[in-house]
């Protein structure tokens, strides 16, 4: 029982770290202070480097010897590559999701969407990015590969940074609140196409917003 707890609260730590990373209370490039993060969290700092590490393996942070830990970034190229990835993986998933698909799923998704109306409308930044996630990630598990399931959280993980800067945009949270009920009208009639189209589009505002962010930024800074 010791051993059970003391995992329990390791969990909890980890995911406290992660959720500060994946909600851009910590930001890319930004330096981890192992002494300031025990603190905040009143844990040891062997607990802290033990959550370093592992957010290390999951993309989330970089580990630079003698120097610390720090948020993760990422190149374009970088972006560019997972995003392809990431499209691939879910637009399988949709395949095998709308195989397994039945009516009692609409019901599920539609109110998870309204769940994610009433959070946009109370401006709750934290829960629409938890209720999204929770949306589409019911219609990866319908695809009953969990592995697969893993293999797309792993790389939605790794652009978190983009999810962070899309949430700071009004126009697409409109969007999101449009196209997770375009999902269900494609769930509803077994629409596969329009469907993958989405998938890659629900993405690509995200990623298209973050590098044109990247590209004014470069923009300015000479003439500074």
């Amino acid at each position: 029982m010791p051993n059970r707890n003391l995992r329990k609260e390791q969990d909890k730590i980890l995911g406290q770290f992660e959720n500060l990373i994946l909600t851009g209370i910590f930001k890319p490039r930004e330096r981890l202070v192992e002494a300031d993060l025990a603190q905040k969290l009143n844990v040891s700092r062997y607990w802290v480097r033990d959550a370093l590490k592992i957010l290390e393996s999951k993309g989330l942070v970089q580990i630079i010897p003698y120097k610390g830990a720090v948020v993760s970034d990422l190149s374009e190229k970088e972006i560019e590559d997972i995003f392809v990835i990431r499209v691939a993986l879910e637009r399988l998933a949709l395949r095998l999701a709308m195989r397994n698909f039945k009516p009692a799923n609409i019901k599920v998704l539609k109110k998870l969407a309204k769940h994610f109306e009433v959070h946009h409308r109370n401006e709750n930044t934290q829960e629409m990015m938890h209720v999204n996630a929770k949306f589409h990630d019911y219609i990866f598990e319908l695809s009953g590969n969990p592995t697969l399931v893993q293999m797309i959280v792993d790389m939605r993980t790794r652009l978190h940074i983009l999810r962070y800067a899309a949430w700071s945009n009004p126009e697409i949270l409109v969007r999101i609140v449009a196209e997770h009920q375009e999902y269900i009208r494609a769930f509803e009639v077994k629409d596969l196409g329009a469907l993958e189209q989405l998938t890659e589009k629900h993405i690509g505002y995200s990623k298209d917003f973050y590098l044109s962010r990247l590209k004014a930024i470069r923009e300015i800074i000479p003439k500074t």
